[in-house]
């Protein structure tokens, strides 16, 4: 299990959650993600990083995003 980060104590609003619910949809939708996956949760603890980083933009989340999925496609081995 990992441990708890400091960005984890931070509380968002709800047009924060809106724009990470809408990134992470898209981003599942895309690769066919089931929303419980672990490469969801992977992916969902990594959108709520970047957001807390600074990257707001929603557009530039999704950019994000998709790198780091195809990152994950690169380095996952086949199942």
């Amino acid at each position: 299990m990992n441990p708890l980060r400091s960005t984890q104590c931070i509380a968002l609003s709800q047009p924060d959650i809106d724009t990470l619910q809408r990134v992470f949809d898209d981003i599942c939708a895309e690769h066919c993600w089931p929303r419980d996956s672990a490469r969801a949760r992977r992916h969902a603890r990594m959108l709520i990083d970047e957001y807390l980083a600074g990257t707001t933009n929603e557009q530039l989340l999704l950019v994000v995003g998709r790198w780091f999925a195809s990152r994950l496609a690169e380095t996952s081995t086949p199942a």
